[in-house]
């Protein structure tokens, strides 16, 4: 057995016979598709000179520099796999217990981390107020900063979670926007006195923007228009999107709203000039909607404009899944549709097209809006957002020096056959004990002889290009919607885009063409199984998945399998193996017994798929064990793609403990339960609304 493993891995070991880009390359690209000048990517980060190294290879970009370079690209890190070496890994290691805490209300806990970090990344002595602005961006005779981006990065994170701290514990607002200005301050000079048009702002920039105002005395409607502006030019991906266009619209309609009930407006107008918020593609507006008058731009801000605004970003939320800031936008969203209703009844009377269609959309928006309070309620969490710390979590993020440890042990590969060619061993013992930090031209051949892909920072694909990205994101669109000719014509285009030398990138376009042509009904059980094991084999052998021991896989390879365990024999011991050894790797998602944010994703994904064949074999308490975190963790992490899936496993393990005699815990409510995932399909857009009122339908029948 393990010689044939090592055969087979000195297969996938092979070197390609070409890289991919650099990162500085990737970025000078990307910067300039989007007209972006090297000047102001830069601006409160770095010299112009110092960006003209890095985009010509000169330099080594160091991450914190090249992490908000893309960020301010409009590049989204939430489908990225990182690789990092151990001092970063254990600086990433301590933001992500601060979020923990924060994202799970335990300020207390939260607090004393967060003096911790500052002590220890924020600059010797170092406290909130104590650097002046003009220090910040002073440079040397060299032209670099004084103070090191990272640092004024480790600072701005500091301000930002003690400026949510405070708030959340009660204290005058007056103090967080002092935080928040300094914080902005930190990155972007002079932000209140230069239009956003002129910027290049991250989405955390953004957002310290969208905080400040709120915290001012008198917020300015104008502030939050222009970020939304900034969001619909800029042409920012979808997941970065949804993380702040549903809270910049929220503020902007709370903000006109407010001002309208205090008299300030005056009439239907808060301010002119909508002309800020075109530009961009809006999403295709419902028949409804449109009769009710809501579609079209506006001279003024109105009830119907605000409601564009809330239409849109409930728009946004729904297609990517997500729950943002959902319940305060579902809430202005009905007041704003009773308010035209009302409004409409006194102008045309009851029964007119118009009022019977704002009368459905408001019973709609707050059915919503109950079962969500509902859920919320039942699992002890706020529905309102409390933390905006979702903005800052990494996911996808592992240590170097572990990743190679428990690759090469998971691979029965020695110390001297992994380091043949490449290092001394005394040079692997230092690295995989955590006693040196790794040179990245030895760490992408170890990987590439353990099976992984050279790059340190990639997506599923191995390629620089964001326009293959973005095919890749249209052909699971596509897939998803069974369009079968754009499916053939996207495969082949990413194809004509990435390096297909590259094991992984050859592993994540067969994964995705053996799944569209399963659906065609091209391939039988058996062949189909055949072809994504050869699939997962390009980069791991099935058998090293299959033994006992720690692992780390790719979230290609852990796709890889899951696809084949759905369509595995539900009686077989194979498919069981590979459920513990799911259920093992995944035991490391929770701190404190509770899951962590940056294992969600995968998390649900893969163990959605382990508790439902749990409960299909009749193992209803370890199905309902991890169908309860997949829920928790969507409503926690504000996830709702597979919200109406975990309620309806719910739902089905108690039915089926009914019939089987039994006894249960908690009783559930047939009917509400059927009801609330019927609502949360809806609000999914997943299609499966239809399947869910048949089964409602089987219930009442028998009642």
């Amino acid at each position: 057995m393990r010689s044939e493993i090592q055969k087979k891995q000195r297969h996938i070991g092979e070197k390609p016979e070409a890289r991919v880009r650099s990162i500085g390359t990737f970025i000078k690209e990307k910067r300039e598709a989007q007209g972006i000048t090297a000047e102001q990517l830069c601006e409160g980060l770095c010299s112009v000179r110092t960006a003209w190294y890095l985009e010509g290879g000169e330099r080594e970009m160091n991450r914190p520099l090249q992490e908000a370079m893309l960020e301010r690209l409009g590049i989204g890190a939430e489908d990225y796999e990182r690789y990092l070496d151990d001092a970063d890994y254990r600086r990433w290691q301590a933001r992500q217990d601060i979020l923990h805490y924060m994202a799970y209300e335990k300020t207390a806990e939260a607090g004393e981390l967060l003096e911790q970090y500052r002590r220890e990344y924020c600059g010797k002595g170092y406290r909130a107020g104590e650097t002046s602005a003009a220090e910040y961006h002073r440079m040397d005779r060299n032209e670099e900063f004084v103070i090191d981006v990272s640092v004024r990065q480790e600072r701005q994170f500091y301000l930002c979670m003690l400026a949510q701290l405070r708030r959340y514990r009660g204290e005058p607002p007056d103090g967080q926007e002092a935080l928040y200005s300094e914080a902005l301050e930190l990155t972007v000079p002079g932000a209140e006195t230069k239009p956003l048009g002129e910027l290049a702002l991250s989405l955390k920039e953004l957002n310290l923007i969208l905080e400040k105002e709120r915290c001012s005395r008198i917020p300015k409607p104008r502030r939050y228009q222009e970020v939304i502006s900034y969001i619909e030019r800029r042409g920012i991906d979808s997941r970065g999107t949804v993380k702040i266009y549903p809270k910049a619209a929220y503020l902007l309609c709370r903000c006109v709203s407010s001002r309208e009930e205090e008299g300030e407006a005056g009439g239907t107008g808060a301010f002119v000039g909508t002309e800020a918020l075109s530009g961009a593609e809006a999403p295709a507006e419902t028949e409804e909607a449109a009769e009710a008058g809501m579609s079209g731009q506006k001279a003024e801000w109105d009830t119907e404009e605000l409601l564009r605004l809330c239409n849109k970003a409930l728009e946004i939320l729904r297609r990517n899944g997500r729950m943002y800031y959902l319940w305060e936008i579902l809430d202005m969203r009905g007041k704003l549709l009773d308010n035209l209703r009302r409004r409409l009844f006194r102008q045309e009377g009851g029964g007119s097209r118009r009022t019977d269609t704002v009368g459905r959309l408001l019973e709609e928006n707050q059915k919503w809006k109950r079962v969500l309070e509902q859920l919320y309620q039942e699992f002890r969490i706020s529905v309102r957002i409390v933390t905006d710390s979702f903005l800052y979590v990494e996911k996808g993020v592992s240590c170097i020096n572990d990743v190679i440890q428990i690759r090469r042990q998971m691979l029965g590969m020695s110390p001297k056959e992994l380091c043949e060619g490449i290092c001394d061993v005394k040079t692997l013992r230092r690295l995989e004990n955590h006693k040196t930090s790794p040179q990245r031209a030895i760490v992408r051949e170890l990987f590439e002889r353990l099976g992984l892909p050279g790059e340190l920072i990639r997506t599923e694909l191995v390629t620089k290009s964001p326009e293959a990205r973005q095919l890749m994101e249209r052909l699971r669109e596509s897939s998803n919607r069974y369009r079968r000719e754009d499916m053939d014509k996207l495969l082949e285009q990413i194809r004509e885009l990435v390096p297909m030398e590259i094991k992984a990138n050859q592993q994540a376009l067969m994964r995705a063409e053996l799944n569209i042509r399963r659906k065609r009904g091209e391939l039988e059980k058996e062949e189909y199984l055949r072809l994504m094991r050869e699939a997962l084999e390009l980069t791991l052998p099935y058998e090293v998945f299959l033994k006992e021991g720690e692992k780390y896989l790719t979230k290609e390879e852990q796709s890889c399998i899951q696809n084949m365990m759905i369509a595995m024999d539900e009686e077989s011991t194979e498919l069981r193996i590979c459920m513990q050894r799911f259920e093992e790797m995944y035991s490391h998602s929770f701190f404190e017994g509770e899951l962590r944010e940056n294992a969600m994703g995968m998390y649900d994904f893969i163990m959605g798929c382990v508790e439902s064949k749990w409960g299909n074999m009749g193992e209803h308490d370890k199905a309902d064990y991890h169908n309860q975190n997949i829920i928790k963790g969507c409503l926690r992490f504000r996830k709702l793609w597979m919200l109406n899936e975990g309620l309806y496993d719910r739902w089905w393990n108690y039915a089926e403990r009914k019939k089987k005699g039994i006894p249960i815990k908690k009783p559930l409510n047939d009917a509400e339960e059927l009801t609330k995932c019927i609502a949360f399909s809806q609000l999914e857009k997943s299609g499966m609304e239809r399947f869910y009122q048949k089964k409602l339908g089987q219930i009442i029948g028998k009642g």
